[in-house]
């Protein structure tokens, strides 16, 4: 018999995918395809114009990471969730007297997909999008927070199965508005976010150090301190996190506070106000700054998952918590 190419049906599924999260991605956006498919189908780089005609766009450097599917057969359901404690400090507490229910959509993932999102760690975020080939609609998880929010409380010996099903809010549908793409922006900052609260953790050690609050202090002068808290604010402020994220305040209030640092050491501070200066930017600048990698740990990686403190804080129309009859 003689032999010919052939297509099969989830070669046919994938190029639709492809095209139908194209369609809903901004022109600008830029998907690199990996092949063969060892648990990630492309990275997606970001893009903005640099002109009004939109004839040119520069690069941000910034990038997610995807994990492509299609299905002509999603399967919707309605996922009940309970408010929690935090699962970043203690297992798995629900308050089952209370209730927020979501609408989602199913997809089951092989585990081997979930361990190699494990292994590639929080700083590099792996969506999930999910394409009904049937209404060519399109939702986005991030593997990384879903893992360690979501599957390792409920299910801690999830490595012996085979797949886990993922259960996908379907408020996180992909539509080519930009407040749609906001979610989608703040994924592909976060390695930036991650250097920068490394940054900002160095940079508080040292002012300890020079108010002589470390383990180890060096001999040092007011003007050097001034010097150094310059170059730190100087430093921090061209970190590139602070633009794209107006919709997260506490970056905004940072932000401010340094450029008021650098407006003050610019200005002159007299030998009797040094003092006084750097234990203001110890406690209260670079605390603040540092508790930005705090916030985001707790706060931030949660958002857009299916639990009730997603529905608190991503959506513009909040869920309702509700009380149980049981």
């Amino acid at each position: 018999m003689r032999t010919v190419k052939r297509r099969s049906l989830s070669q046919v599924k994938e190029e639709i995918s492809y095209r139908i999260l194209r369609q809903k991605l901004p022109e600008a956006w830029v998907m690199h395809e990996y092949g063969p498919d060892y648990g990630i189908d492309c990275v997606v780089e970001l893009f903005d114009y640099v002109d009004d005609t939109k004839e040119i766009a520069e690069t941000l450097g910034e990038q997610f990471f995807v994990q492509l599917k299609g299905s002509d057969s999603v399967r919707y359901s309605v996922r009940r969730t309970h408010p929690r404690g935090n699962v970043a400090k203690g297992k798995l507490s629900e308050n089952t007297r209370e209730f927020i229910d979501i609408e989602v959509a199913n997809f089951q993932l092989d585990v081997s997909d979930l361990l190699t999102v494990e292994q590639l760690g929080t700083a590099v975020p792996v969506l999930l999008i999910l394409v009904d080939i049937q209404t060519e609609r399109a939702f986005f998880v991030c593997l990384n927070d879903y893992l360690e929010k979501v599957i390792i409380p409920e299910d801690p010996s999830f490595e012996a199965k085979d797949s886990k099903i993922i259960q996908i809010p379907l408020q996180n549908e992909i539509i080519p508005r930009e407040e749609s793409l906001i979610p989608l922006r703040a994924y592909g900052k976060r390695a930036k976010m991650y250097g920068a609260f490394t940054k900002f953790s160095f940079q508080q050690k040292e002012i300890q150090r020079a108010r002589g609050l470390a383990r180890v202090n060096h001999a040092t002068t007011e003007g050097n301190d001034l010097d150094m808290l310059k170059v730190f604010a100087e430093s921090s402020l061209r970190q590139d996190v602070w633009r794209g994220h107006d919709f997260w305040e506490p970056m905004a209030w940072s932000h401010s506070e340094l450029e008021d640092v650098l407006k003050a050491i610019n200005n002159g501070i007299s030998q009797g106000e040094v003092a006084a200066f750097k234990q203001y930017c110890d406690e209260h600048v670079w605390h603040r700054l540092c508790n930005l990698a705090n916030m985001y740990e707790e706060l931030v990686r949660e958002w857009f998952l299916p639990t009730v403190l997603a529905q608190l804080t991503s959506y513009p129309k909040q869920g309702v918590v509700q009380k149980s009859d049981v």
